[in-house]
């Protein structure tokens, strides 16, 4: 823990998508969550992360151009994840223990902070004996059982370009700048690999090494938080620590909903079904699909997900399902369905940003503004959008809402108050609106790429709970 007082600012960066393919190319971490904008959209952060070791090594190299004093160790906890886009703060002040530390934040929010105390840490080095697995450079993350990698060892390494962090460079060395970096790749690219998150390492900083290959090895594995330790020695030298993170949440397919719904239960409908390409959405576009219905979801920025749900849908042979793309973002986004509003019968609102979100205090405007221009200003454009689309007709509209509105979990408020919001407004446009008829149910906690998390926490049945809620609509 660092003490607020005596903290002095050292620099302000926004790490861009290019930093992220430069890093990725350095140190040969390219585990999509860091380098596919569209990949991390199905992340518990929701968005294409920095890696931190970027994020430590950009810290050690902005202090290393500004003090003298001589460290030799460096403990590190990533605490939150930094996103791309974010504005982070750099600060210098001084630990509990008398270390000095560093701090970089986001909005207020310590997301990552380094601690470099004046003596070594001591860390036991590793059995030089015992065989490595050497790997070439990889290309994709492996996927491996966290059972085949425990007691595994790793052996790999990669030499750091000297003007990527030249300041820490010149003061402990290029050849430990690299063995860093490999920290990244260790996690990031073998263990845990495609599904990690690297949570916190001790290091020493041992001096030239023989060669630049770091050993790691693989210590222990807690299954309950799916947490591995893994030592590592080379011309650093250390143990870290990182966890297994829930891989995207899959929906089942269409084969599997089939045999649940009569072929011919919603034959009569079309639907429209905004976000349909991933989640809760997506398990709605399959159900009515299987009763026969046509389909149209939207998608913002999934364009291959929204290709493989009218994929899947299309091969069972029940109903039809097509996709177009809708980005609520735009004022005219919803011109795109002008060619359904003639035979439109159902839209089904799952479009949302970012249900969780980190932050530093209780109430975050801007979280809560992301949220109500979804769930609020989205909801109203639309309901007003039909009631002139589709004549004399009348199309029923439903809206997803949350239990959390009355028993909110830690961290929830603008979500929930988003959603208590969309509500009130449901209310009034149908009391408003002649053509359109909005139906809200408050759902439950559902398995979804936006809900998961590291430790497991119950939720209901996603098919379940949706089929009754198709069922429940007036036709």
């Amino acid at each position: 823990m660092t003490s607020d007082t005596g903290k002095r600012r050292l620099a302000v960066r926004i790490f861009t998508a290019d930093d992220q393919r430069a890093f990725a190319a350095w140190s040969g971490d390219c585990n999509p969550m860091h380098v596919d904008a569209v990949a991390a959209r199905r992340l518990l952060s929701g968005r294409q992360v920095v890696h931190g070791i970027h994020t430590l090594l950009w810290a050690l190299d902005v202090w290393a151009g500004i003090d003298t004093i001589e460290r030799r160790a460096v403990r590190c906890e990533f605490a939150h994840p930094v996103s791309v886009g974010d504005e982070v703060v750099l600060e210098q002040g001084q630990a509990a223990d008398g270390s000095l530390a560093l701090m970089a934040s986001v909005d207020g929010l310590v997301c990552t902070e380094i601690t470099m105390p004046a003596a070594p840490l001591g860390l036991a080095s590793l059995d030089a004996s015992a065989e490595a697995r050497p790997l070439g450079a990889l290309t994709a993350p492996l996927d491996e059982a966290p059972e085949a990698q425990a007691g595994a060892r790793y052996a790999a390494g990669h030499a750091a370009p000297a003007a990527a962090f030249p300041r820490i460079s010149a003061r402990i060395g290029n050849a430990q700048v690299g063995a860093i970096m490999a920290l990244s790749y260790c996690v990031g690219m073998l263990c845990p690999g495609l599904h990690s998150v690297f949570s916190s390492l001790r290091l020493d900083l041992i001096g030239p090494a023989a060669d630049a290959t770091t050993t790691f090895a693989v210590q222990r594995y807690d299954r309950r938080f799916g947490l591995f330790t893994i030592a590592f020695d080379g011309a650093v030298r250390g143990d870290l620590r990182a966890f297994r993170r829930p891989p995207p949440q899959p929906q089942p397919p269409s084969a599997e909903i089939a045999p649940l719904v009569a072929a011919d239960e919603f034959a009569s409908v079309h639907a429209v079904v905004l976000g349909g390409s991933r989640g809760l959405g997506e398990t709605t576009a399959k159900i009515l699909a299987a009763g026969g219905a046509h389909v149209t979801i939207s998608y913002a920025a999934g364009a291959d997900d929204a290709a493989r749900v009218a994929a899947d849908v299309n091969a069972a042979g029940r109903g039809r399902c097509d996709a177009c793309r809708i980005d609520l973002k735009d004022d005219d986004g919803y011109e795109a369905l002008r060619p359904h509003a003639a035979t439109l019968a159902e839209v089904y609102y799952f479009a949302t940003p970012r249900i969780y979100r980190k932050k530093a205090t209780l109430f975050d405007r801007r979280g809560f503004d992301e949220l109500a221009d979804f769930y609020v200003d989205g909801l109203h454009r639309l309901c007003a959008w039909l009631e002139e689309a589709v004549g004399e007709r009348r199309v029923t509209v439903f809206v997803p809402s949350t239990v959390f509105i009355d028993d909110r979990p830690r961290g929830m408020t603008e979500y929930a108050m988003a959603k208590a919001a969309s509500e009130i407004l449901a209310a009034d446009l149908n009391r408003a609106l002649k053509h359109v008829r909005i139906e809200v149910q408050r759902l439950p906690r559902l398995a979804t790429d936006q809900t998961a998390s590291i430790v497991q926490v119950s939720t209901g049945s996603t098919l379940d709970v949706l089929l009754a809620m198709v069922r429940s609509l007036p036709r």
